[in-house]
């Protein structure tokens, strides 16, 4: 494909400390709300929107899905401003730009952990695609997470993988999918671009998700 022949040096921003590979690391148990703790049974995420500007400084957090509860989205907003150190986000040439590090962050108190299927199920991808048939090991549903440049109109310019890094992650990971979800992405999503100091829409590389579901 050629818009993947052309991303060779895209790239998302990255956590600056060598040992945390995605800003859900930067959360911990303790970090429970004690407001919530007393609930029996509780999912809520929040689809945390994170910007960070070329030269790796955090512009701002917002949810970009609220979890319902304005409290709980801006505890969590409040988390990844305070600790996130990161690197500046590649476009395909190289140069800094910004980057949307569009993320769920879910919390949870169950009495079985939900396994990463229930997980994928209960969250909302940019974009479904419907299939006939999943790779193998695969039930009846797997994910893909993205890295797209998007010119300053939000309309993608060049798509790649984001593999995980970690083991379990990687497992359940199906690189022969990249170029259907690319396609896709190419062809159909539009995302809202990044506002510089100047009040000026701005290229950006963002994080983007992609469900591939049985259709049947």
């Amino acid at each position: 494909m050629i818009w993947l022949a052309l991303a060779a040096q895209l790239s998302l921003p990255a956590p600056a400390n060598a040992h945390v590979h995605d800003l859900r690391e930067l959360f911990s148990v303790d970090d429970f709300p004690d407001y919530l703790q007393g609930v029996s049974s509780l999912w809520r995420i929040v689809y945390t929107r994170t910007t960070v500007r070329p030269d790796g400084t955090v512009q701002g957090c917002t949810a970009e899905v609220s979890s319902g509860d304005s409290k709980l989205d801006a505890y969590t907003c409040a988390i990844i401003l305070k600790r996130a150190k990161l690197t500046p986000a590649r476009w395909v040439d190289g140069t800094s730009v910004f980057g949307v590090l569009r993320l769920p962050v879910s919390w949870t108190i169950t009495d079985s952990p939900p396994t990463p299927e229930d997980g994928l199920k209960a969250s909302v991808p940019d974009i479904d695609v419907s299939v006939d048939r999943l790779p193998k090991g695969v039930r009846s549903i797997t994910g893909l997470e993205l890295q797209v440049a998007a010119d300053e109109r939000g309309h993608p310019v060049s798509c790649i993988d984001y593999p995980p890094i970690d083991k379990s992650a990687a497992k359940r990971h199906f690189p022969e999918l990249v170029p259907i979800a690319c396609g896709q992405v190419m062809a159909n999503l539009s995302l809202a671009p990044p506002i510089d100091a100047t009040g000026k829409a701005v290229r950006s590389v963002q994080s983007v998700t992609v469900h591939f579901k049985l259709d049947h």
